[in-house]
């Protein structure tokens, strides 16, 4: 799904803060910019999504990989308390790196795995409609809810086989300005309430993908604009793929996410998407 891929490369962190409705339509429609219906697009979705085949995965190489391996390095600057006075309120900038690998087998196999000093702290499966989170001593905890929903929409969107209307059921499109360059706004919405839409901008000229936008929230209820701009496009595998991904989560989180690997057709061992034995236990409920 390269037409889409290179806007969701970055989307491992949605797994962390999810994506949800919790603010009204027109809230959500006024954070993601959707007050401005913009101009009528002078193409369909479906002609869009070839527009944007030909541009990143001219010979079908993604479309038709049996895998992929993708690793990347994340760079994050946040803003953090100094003290909890409210009269000062000082903060001091916190930077931390670490690595995540994403290795996805046919037909809907998929491992997740974050880096810290070459160590794992986290890891997340899916496979065969189910997901897990396991910790670094092997211990899976399984994710139920709204939080799998959200499971099924990353995996489906990072699958090669799929395109936007077979991962999105209402998928809208516009045409709107960004810097004086003409880009195509599309509206993806999956049909569940607690997810909030994918705005993705596609430029007219290129069809490179050059931000999307959705709402996250975290279990306390608070909610962020998260914003990814890929650029730096450059050919991996065949693929174009953005090898610079600029992201803000709010107003003080800031990521550099640098594409480091991506290899299409490798062969893993099954041991890569094994459940852990005799480990399980099921997650909290969040229907």
């Amino acid at each position: 799904m390269t037409r889409f891929l290179s806007a969701v490369l970055f989307v491992f962190v949605l797994c962390a803060m999810l994506p949800a409705c919790k603010l009204s339509e027109a809230e959500i429609d006024e954070m993601l910019g959707l007050n401005d219906p913009g101009e009528p697009a002078d193409l369909t979705v479906e002609q869009l999504i070839k527009h944007m085949e030909a541009a990143t995965d001219p010979e079908g190489n993604f479309k038709n990989a049996k895998s992929y391996i993708l690793r990347q390095v994340i760079v994050e600057e946040s803003q953090k308390d100094v003290d909890d006075s409210p009269f000062t309120q000082r903060k001091r900038t916190s930077v931390d790196q670490y690595e995540t690998e994403i290795k996805f087998r046919k037909p809907d196999f998929q491992r997740q795995i974050s880096y810290r000093n070459g160590e794992a702290f986290t890891s997340l499966l899916f496979k065969e409609g189910r997901a897990w989170t396991i910790d670094p001593k092997g211990k899976a905890t399984e994710i139920t809810g709204h939080q799998l929903r959200l499971f099924r929409v990353f995996n489906s969107f990072s699958h090669p086989s799929n395109n936007l209307e077979d991962v999105f059921s209402n998928t809208d499109i516009s045409t709107v300005y960004i810097n004086g360059a003409r880009h195509y706004r599309v509206v993806c919405r999956v049909d569940d309430i607690e997810i909030a839409p994918y705005v993705m901008y596609v430029n007219a000229n290129t069809f490179l993908t050059s931000k999307m936008e959705t709402i996250l929230y975290t279990d306390d209820g608070q909610e962020f604009l998260y914003v990814a701009r890929p650029d730096n496009f450059e050919k991996r595998s065949g693929v174009l793929m953005p090898t610079i991904t600029k992201t803000t989560i709010g107003e003080d989180r800031h990521e550099v996410v640098l594409l480091r690997e991506f290899e299409l057709n490798v062969k893993f061992s099954d041991d890569v998407f094994k459940v852990p034995a005799n480990q399980i236990k099921i997650g909290r409920l969040r229907d």
